[in-house]
């Protein structure tokens, strides 16, 4: 047996995983003996349900540096974004913050060109609309190689020069689905 993350396929269609971050680790729990779903138990021990339908896309800010970050509203799902979407999420009302924050995330810094840059998988744990902008905290869960974007365009719903770009938007896609595809979780 070795510590390496195994390629060998999808998770089964009935499984359970539970992501724990504890501090600057993580525990995941997995089983294939019930119902679907993902719950995501943040570092101050609040459980929160998961919706895998869409997932935030934050390019332009480092997710290493701080737990927050703050986005520019003018760049704040405004671009690279279907109006379908759009509407869905736009506003900042309570309600739409509150979905907002059931979505997996990945932040990065614009691509930089080496082969060394990461982003991480994280999950929004609040969001204030502020004067200066829109302040966005974030449990971050595990680091992702940026590579993973670039090589999963199509599959992100992404385009390349979105990688170049300061922005945040939603996409309508299972991020979980692709990160199992990509072997970042155990298989069948």
């Amino acid at each position: 047996m070795t510590n390496e993350i195994s390629k060998t396929g999808r998770l089964p269609s009935t499984p359970s995983l539970t992501v724990h971050a504890e501090g600057d680790g993580i525990a995941v729990g997995y089983t294939d003996s019930v119902n679907t779903t993902m719950n995501i138990i943040m570092a101050d021990g609040r459980k929160s349900s998961v919706s895998t339908n869409y997932f935030n896309l934050i390019i332009g800010y480092d997710p290493f540096e701080k737990d927050h970050i703050l986005v520019d509203p003018k760049r704040a799902l405004t671009e690279y974004i279907s109006d379908d979407v759009k509407e869905r999420f736009a506003g900042w009302t309570p309600e739409k913050i509150a979905e907002i924050k059931k979505l997996p995330a990945i932040i990065s810094c614009e691509r930089d060109g080496t082969d060394e840059q990461q982003a991480v998988f994280a999950f929004i744990r609040d969001i204030k609309v502020q004067d200066n902008g829109i302040k966005v905290y974030f449990q971050r869960y595990f680091p992702l190689p940026f590579s993973f974007l670039s090589e999963n365009l199509l599959d992100l719903a992404m385009y390349l020069f979105e990688l170049t770009r300061t922005h945040w938007t939603i996409k309508k896609i299972d991020l979980i689905e692709v990160l199992q595809d990509a072997g970042f979780f155990p298989g069948k």
